[in-house]
């Protein structure tokens, strides 16, 4: 692996462990590209595009189900400008989110992000999930957004 390979990894851990894993918001501006591009279930509509709509869709999700226990990297490697990395995390549905109300649950999140870096800074990413327990609760806003 050459030195910009274990830069980007390094990046991407953080990013996953701070925040995804810990809802640190304060490191958005540091590790992620102003026009960053997000290709994720938690807008599935679209894209989310740049930092600060990221900022506030993943602070909503976060605010509704924050880490219960510390996040797992199972795998990581990059290749070129690219990193992969499949975790899993452990969240409490403590608050209502998109109508659906709070139900106290703990989900495990299983997620693969596959993820672009320029310059040291996270410019795509493309999460993969296997999140069905999630996918379940929140099929009824879902459904009518994806199958429509």
């Amino acid at each position: 692996m050459n030195e910009v390979e274990s830069q980007n990894i390094a990046v991407a851990h953080r990013y996953v462990e701070q925040f995804l894993g810990k809802g640190d918001m304060s490191l958005a501006e540091e590790l992620l590209d102003e026009s960053v591009q997000i290709i994720t279930g938690l807008k599935p509509t679209g894209p989310i595009d740049g930092i600060e709509e990221y900022k506030q869709v993943f602070s909503g999700f976060y605010e509704a189900f924050p880490d219960v226990k510390s996040l797992v990297i199972e795998d990581s490697f990059a290749t070129g400008d690219r990193v992969v990395v499949r975790f899993k995390s452990f969240q409490q549905h403590v608050k209502d989110y998109f109508g659906i109300p709070k139900s106290d649950r703990v989900i495990t999140f299983h997620e693969t992000h596959v993820m672009r870096l320029a310059n040291s800074k996270i410019v795509e990413n493309i999460v993969s999930a296997t999140n069905l327990e999630f996918e379940m609760l929140m099929a009824p806003v879902l459904a009518p957004l994806i199958l429509a």
